[in-house]
């Protein structure tokens, strides 16, 4: 009978864990500085910008990444173009949401920016238009879905090969043989739908 201390098997596999930075969850849930995501409008490129130095196309909205994110920063990158004329003007309507899913998010934070002006809406409009940014981007629901996806499929298979859940508990039977047949069969007129054999 082996020892006590070596209750873990050769080299204590059974209490390994797969860390986080082996996929994109530490990257996730680590602020990149402190000061990371603040506007600042007269350095726009600066080092604290959300988007520089972004992996994926998302990392740029991630709440936990950059702790001093605002929607000014979002409102200046969309809304304001880079040279105001005539013909930004008459395109303005070609970055609209409106009449696509977003449409009413976009709506609501727009309204809520109009009534409280530019500078108090950054604050006061903040839950508006970060439904709006969730809305386009997805963000959040991404960051959920990389967390899940480690839980689900790299540390309960690891629990399962070093023993500490069935096989049960970590993959999903699959569908009766009879799941797919459809709930409004009627045997009356079953012989119609059916393919010719």
């Amino acid at each position: 009978m082996a020892p006590a201390e070596d209750a873990g098997g050769l080299f204590g596999w059974k209490n390994w864990t797969l860390p986080d930075k082996y996929t994109a969850v530490e990257r996730d849930r680590t602020p990149r500085s402190p000061q990371s995501g603040a506007f600042d409008e007269k350095d726009l490129n600066g080092d604290n910008m959300s988007g520089k130095h972004s992996f994926l196309p998302t990392d740029q909205y991630n709440p936990v990444m950059h702790p001093q994110l605002t929607i000014a920063d979002h409102l200046l990158r969309v809304w304001q173009p880079f040279l105001k004329n005539f013909f930004t003007d008459m395109g303005a309507n070609i970055s609209s949401s409106q009449g696509q899913m977003c449409g009413d998010f976009e709506l609501r934070a727009m309204e809520c920016i109009e009534y409280y002006g530019s500078k108090q809406g950054i604050t006061a409009c903040k839950d508006w238009y970060d439904d709006f940014i969730e809305c386009q981007t997805g963000a959040k629901q991404k960051l959920r879905m990389r967390a899940m996806f480690k839980k689900r499929h790299f540390d309960n298979h690891l629990e399962y090969l070093q023993g500490k859940r069935t096989w049960s508990e970590t993959y999903e039977a699959p569908p009766k043989y009879h799941a797919y047949v459809e709930p409004w069969y009627d045997e009356k007129y079953a012989h119609m739908e059916q393919a010719p054999i």
